[in-house]
């Protein structure tokens, strides 16, 4: 009886033992070598704690795009680590390798809820590809594609979902939506990868979703559905006329099959709410939208002293060159001093008012001679090296008063050639 009584305080007290064990919690590792997040794209259940090591010799951070955490300098073989509760995607980057490196490190965490975890090559239409084809590769590889391939290469972030996560579908534009864009904003979104990865991201969803399955969901729910996207925000899928409508996009081949989700090709390029996508970014030719000239001196409504009145400018992003008849070139000309002249607009003639004075030069500052007392207007315009008007017309305008006696400015060894209606061109 001792013997069995023995057994039974041990088993009591294993017993005891493990009710007091502490339930452990999910963890995830990241590793970072040779300068990048290993794995770069990781989806993990809600209420998970992500541990990220530096087996680097320098110095890296874990900086959340949208500052949710930052781990501050982690040194070699130290660890961070950060505890994501909500659904989400949570993007971030090193900050310390961003201005050596000219791809920055970049790693993404998306949190999915409990129980959503899905192994890449689960759901997946067999027979159209095999199961180690990614979305990335499957994108990179279609000849409809072409320009999304671009973008997500470019993208950095896009591409590292794409090829590590899932499953995902993706609703890809096809070239012709992405030339609609026009070449500016092409061009600008190429310069902005934040901006370009979150317009990208808003085209992919969690989960495989067949073209039936999208269906038979907006027929379970009515006229329409809705997804949520990797940026958060919400698409609506409709059907009618038996086409498959995505937000404003229609789809018009579906159900490509890779190994970590499904793509969709659609005829537009679809825009997250709130987000602006750049223009104007790249002026081409004999464009110079950002040229501008602007009068410091005098100010409008000032009083001035008749007689010799001097106006000073600041002139930016444009090149003044002696008027000598050079041809016209982007970004370079000269300028037109006008007193009480009405400032021409017509592109296609040299820019000489029908009444006032008017004067050519490459200066930044004139002085008007004889300016008689009362009410002046005093403006300067940017010409083209053959006079025409800079187009967007880049001119201001300021109103004085003159008060007082004429004083004649006196000048030496100088033989201006004078044009009708006292007009000087030096």
């Amino acid at each position: 009886m001792r013997r069995n009584s023995t057994i039974l305080g041990l088993v009591a007290v294993l017993a005891i033992g493990l009710v007091a064990l502490p339930v452990l919690a999910a963890t995830a590792d990241v590793g970072i070598r040779g300068g990048a997040y290993i794995p770069a794209s990781l989806t993990v259940e809600g209420d998970t704690t992500v541990i990220w090591t530096n087996y680097d010799e320098v110095s890296h951070t874990v900086t959340s795009t949208g500052g949710l955490f930052d781990s501050g300098p982690i040194e070699e073989n130290e660890t961070f680590n950060y505890t994501f509760n909500d659904t989400g995607t949570y993007p971030y980057g090193c900050t310390l390798n961003a201005s050596t490196q000219r791809t920055p490190m970049q790693g993404v965490v998306i949190v999915v809820p409990e129980g959503m975890m899905v192994a890449p090559d689960e759901n997946v239409t067999p027979g159209e590809e095999p199961a180690n084809v990614t979305l990335a590769d499957l994108v990179a590889g279609s000849d409809d594609l072409t320009s999304f391939a671009d973008a997500v290469g470019e993208a950095g972030l896009t591409q590292t979902v794409l090829a590590g996560g899932g499953p995902y579908t993706v609703f890809a534009p096809d070239d012709a939506a992405f030339e609609a864009l026009g070449n500016e904003t092409l061009a600008g979104l190429s310069n902005d990868t934040e901006t370009l990865d979150a317009l990208l991201m808003y085209h992919v969803v969690r989960g495989n979703y067949t073209a039936e399955d999208l269906v038979t969901e907006v027929n379970a729910t009515g006229n329409e559905t809705v997804l949520e996207t990797l940026t958060g925000d919400n698409l609506t899928v409709g059907a009618a006329d038996g086409n498959l409508t995505v937000g404003n996009a229609t789809v018009v081949a579906s159900d490509i099959t890779a190994g970590n989700g499904i793509v969709h090709i659609i005829d537009t390029v679809l825009v997250p709410p709130g987000l602006v996508l750049p223009e104007n970014a790249t002026p081409a030719g004999n464009e110079t939208v950002e040229a501008n000239v602007t009068i410091v001196e005098p100010v409008e409504g000032a009083s001035v002293t008749a007689g010799n009145v001097t106006v000073s400018v600041n002139v930016t992003n444009f090149t003044l060159i002696e008027p000598t008849g050079q041809p016209n070139a982007a970004g370079e000309g000269h300028l037109h001093y006008y007193l009480d002249a009405p400032v021409p607009t017509n592109a296609s003639a040299p820019a000489i008012p029908e009444t006032g004075d008017y004067v050519v030069s490459a200066n930044t500052s004139y002085t008007w001679e004889n300016v008689t007392a009362g009410e002046h207007n005093l403006s300067v315009q940017l010409v083209n090296n053959d006079h025409t008007p800079l187009i967007p017309l880049m001119f201001e305008t300021v109103n004085v008063t003159a008060d007082g006696n004429v004083t004649p400015m006196l000048t030496e060894n100088v033989t201006p050639e004078a044009s009708p209606e006292r007009r000087v061109i030096p």
